[in-house]
Formats: C-alpha cells, structure tokens, sequence
C-alpha cells in the first residue's frame, strides 16, 4: 500500500475551496501530488498530467511485454492499475476546457450545499 505525507492529503472540501492554486502548484511540479479524502477515506489522487502519461505509457509497455500473463491481484501488483487506465483513457477531444472544469466545480459546490 502507497503511504502519504501528511502535506500531500487534503480533504475534498479544502481542494475545492483552493482548487485554482492547487492545480496550479501541481502542474508546476510545486507537489508531487495531492491525495484527496472524502468522509475520512482516500478517494483520489491528483497528479501532474506528464506524470500520469508515464504511468500509462509504462503501463502500456509492461502490458506488451506479459499481454497474455494472467497476474493475481496481489499487493504490488501493476494489473488493476492497468486495467483503470484502460477503461479510463479519454481522448483529446473528450478532455474538458477549463470553462467546463470550473462548471462541474460550481455544481459539486451546489450540491454540497
């Protein structure tokens, strides 16, 4: 299991009140990522977007090299990782603009409310 630092954790509510620096302070590489937490459990990691082409292209890679190995989902293990970021990949047009970003944002605060 990953551990985190305790500067890297933030809660859901507090990455949405800082959202607009704390993207920014991850694009930059000023964090290595943050871990965000939602009713006391992880819920999700943020990550630089170069940081996570290189997972998925490693992933990609080690799926080339063992296409056919079945691997048990034991600790450690790349498979549901691979897995995630397959099901996950979006194309560059299924990405969202900023202006749509910050309207999901504004309706999660909503909801919230």
């Amino acid at each position: 299991m990953s551990s985190y630092g305790r500067e890297e954790i933030m809660s859901s509510s507090e990455v949405v009140r800082n959202f607009g620096s704390l993207l920014t302070s991850v694009a930059r590489h000023q964090r290595e990522k943050v871990v965000i937490v939602r009713n006391n459990r992880l819920e999700a990691v943020l990550l630089p977007v170069d940081v996570y082409e290189r997972m998925e292209k490693t992933c990609e890679a080690a799926g080339r090299l063992m296409p056919d190995k079945d691997l048990p989902g034991e600790a450690g293990n790349s498979s549901p990782l691979l897995d995630f970021l397959q099901k996950s990949r979006l194309s560059a047009k299924a990405r969202l603009s900023p202006e749509e970003i910050d309207h999901q944002i504004m309706e999660e605060r909503e909801a919230w409310e």
